[in-house]
């Protein structure tokens, strides 16, 4: 997934990877869960949160209640 006005550093397109490998096809996933997949995957869980964060405020998922949609 390429965004060139929002290009992802390497551990971001990580986490972005380990969240839609997570999310296994579907459309959306907890914030606790993909915290959850992103400290599975060896980032630790306050840079799990930023990464979240990052991947929220570049536009590759967005944030409703209790759920993070994947947007691409």
């Amino acid at each position: 997934m390429q965004n060139s006005s929002t290009p992802l550093t390497p551990s971001q397109e990580a986490a972005l990877g380990l969240v839609m490998q997570g999310a296994d096809g579907d459309e959306t996933i907890t914030h606790e869960t993909a915290t959850d997949l992103l400290a599975a995957g060896g980032f630790e869980r306050p840079e799990a949160w930023d990464l979240l964060e990052q991947l929220l405020l570049k536009g590759y998922i967005d944030e409703s209640t209790d759920e993070l949609r994947l947007t691409g």
